[in-house]
């Protein structure tokens, strides 16, 4: 009965959570690009950014301000590159915050006590230089 007890709460603390967010990748020029590398066109740094979305978790599972990485780029991260006159972000970091499926299920039974959460995402904001010949390529 013990190793029962064991392994039913090794499995509800043993998962994996996979988070995406679907941003612009091409520089084609429409559009902001994110990217987690560095490119090899022509650009010019122009500084580096950080934001931060706070907020709670409210019963465990309702984001009611938007604290994960879609409206972290898409409300925090690509607004403040078009603020600083970007064309995209290179190198993008993030740290969202997450919880246990039972801490989650804690959150459930425990409504009135809300879950902190954050996602932070750091970049540089680039500029491209359209028309200049990249480092190492000859005309």
């Amino acid at each position: 009965m013990r190793l029962l007890t064991v392994l039913a709460l090794l499995a509800l603390t043993g998962c994996t959570v996979v988070n995406t967010a679907s941003v612009p990748s091409s520089r084609d020029g429409q559009d902001i690009f994110v990217t987690a590398g560095d490119i090899s066109e022509p650009h010019e740094s122009l500084g580096l950014v950080q934001v931060t979305r706070s907020g709670v978790l409210l019963f465990g599972f309702a984001d009611v301000v938007g604290t994960d990485l879609e409206a972290g780029f898409h409300q925090a991260l690509i607004p403040q590159v078009r603020r600083m006159g970007g064309d995209g972000a290179i190198n993008v970091r993030f740290h969202q915050t997450q919880y246990l499926p039972v801490t989650k299920a804690l959150g459930v039974l425990f409504f009135f006590i809300p879950l902190p959460t954050s996602v932070t995402l750091s970049a540089e904001v680039v500029k491209l230089q359209r028309g200049a010949v990249p480092p190492g390529a000859s005309r």
